[in-house]
């Protein structure tokens, strides 16, 4: 038999009131929020002001998706009952998880446009004053301060949840999160430590560990430490992301492939994984599976131009130009200072033998990303192929720079987007000029 829920004396519940918000919390704690909602619902056409039938609605609708329905019921809850901290941790955590949800997904379901991080921030601060014996409230300010770009106040949030609960390995996990985000990488290794001794299974800090050790290029302590996180925490999307990374920094692209994977299937939000997997799936010459992963990104990311140019990407590998070309341009007119339109550019007009007008679009996009491995190698091919021999070999030394690998056919044709006939051109490029990239000999 479920727990009843109590009102206070001072709401003074009218008739039937009571039984129908206790009936609504029965049902939600049965997972049946349709029917909780409905509850609630006629509590509040009986009495308007029972603050919690407010807070209930709000949860009931927050399992059913409706965000921002389920914030404008926790906002009034909080009105009728500034003491209720768990409607404040309701309220908070609504209006995090709205913050992390782009704008543009917002307006297409019409939603207003809201400083949400800003409004969890503030609920969780009230909290944090209601309770302000809970570490895990400050753990979570620091997170939200951390994301919000607030060093500082992330920094004191973390070191009050560690003297709160000096034991608990997620305050120190908090804690070294906020050293590394002000640069203190020895202080933030030592918090993880301290949160591993006290719980040799928080895989958090072994995660936490092997961003530091990626950030520092000890790429074999990184996959090291991931390995561990993923060992004690087989859920922890995060940790195969991070693996995804070590594996893509050493050209393992089916092993990046495979963590990406895990990670699209633990955590369908992480949209980033998304878009490299799409990125993986594209070299491999799966366009479908790529399509279909960067059509969802760019839904709900519209401004992330990546996502775009890897969609374009497809059409050209399927050669598609006249399609691809058009979209390229359309990308420079919305955003002519960008360097994905020009890259795609670049590579759709040297498809179509105009190496002039080639070069000066990758000189636009190398003025926005000079490390474009790929623009350098399209600069070294068609500089060589214009009879401009010393300005290709000063870009093939850039490329190499930027991508070591560049000196094998197989990631120079990667990079430009070879087709047939560029095979036997490129391989007598390279087969002329590996020299100009090898390793000098030690004396």
């Amino acid at each position: 038999m479920s727990q009843q829920t109590v009102l206070p004396a001072a709401t003074q519940p009218l008739p039937g009131v009571a039984e129908a918000v206790n009936k609504g919390f029965d049902l939600l704690s049965q997972n049946d929020a349709a029917g909780a909602e409905a509850a609630f619902r006629k509590a509040i056409d009986l009495q308007p002001e029972i603050e919690m039938a407010h807070r209930g609605l709000g949860l009931a609708l927050r399992a059913r998706g409706q965000d921002e329905a389920a914030l404008r019921e926790l906002q009034v809850a909080t009105r009728l009952d500034p003491s209720d901290a768990d409607a404040h941790y309701a309220l908070a955590m609504t209006a995090w998880a709205l913050s992390n949800q782009s704008s543009a997904s917002q307006r297409a379901r019409g939603a207003p446009l809201q400083d949400y991080g800003a409004l969890a921030a503030g609920e969780f601060r009230k909290l944090a004053a209601l309770r302000p014996q809970d570490a895990s409230v400050r753990q979570i300010l620091t997170e939200i301060d951390l994301e919000m770009g607030r060093k500082g106040d992330a920094l004191s949030e973390a070191q009050e949840a560690v003297r709160l609960a000096p034991d608990n390995s997620g305050a120190h996990v908090a804690l070294g999160r906020a050293y590394f985000a002000g640069a203190e990488e020895d202080k933030a290794a030592a918090e993880y430590e301290k949160a591993l001794k006290l719980n040799p299974k928080e895989g958090e800090a072994y995660l936490a560990l092997g961003q530091i050790r990626f950030f520092q290029r000890r790429y074999a302590q990184a996959a090291e430490n991931f390995q561990q996180a993923i060992q004690v925490s087989p859920n922890l999307a995060p940790a195969y992301a991070g693996m995804a990374q070590v594996f893509i920094q050493q050209g393992r692209s089916a092993g990046a492939r495979n963590m990406l994977e895990k990670v699209v299937a633990l955590d369908p939000q992480d949209w980033q994984s998304q878009y490299q997997l799409a990125v993986l799936l594209n070299e491999a010459g799966e366009a479908g599976s790529a399509t279909d992963l960067l059509e969802k990104v760019t839904r709900l990311h519209p401004d992330f131009l990546p996502a775009q140019e890897q969609l374009v990407m497809g059409l050209v590998r399927r050669g598609d130009l006249k399609q691809a070309s058009a979209k390229a341009s359309a990308l420079i007119a919305e955003q002519p200072q960008a360097a994905e339109g020009h890259r795609l550019l670049a590579l759709i007009l040297r498809k179509q033998h105009d190496l002039e007008g080639a070069l000066a679009e990758a000189a636009m996009a190398l003025g926005s990303e000079p490390d474009s491995a790929s623009m350098l190698a399209l600069q070294a091919i068609s500089l060589w192929q214009l009879k401009r021999k010393k300005d290709a070999l000063a870009a093939f030394r850039q490329a190499a720079k930027v991508e070591p690998k560049v000196g094998t056919a197989e990631v120079f044709c990667r990079l430009v987007l070879c087709d047939a006939p560029d095979i036997g051109t490129v391989s007598d490029f390279l087969h002329r000029n590996r020299w100009v990239i090898a390793p000098t000999p030690e004396p």
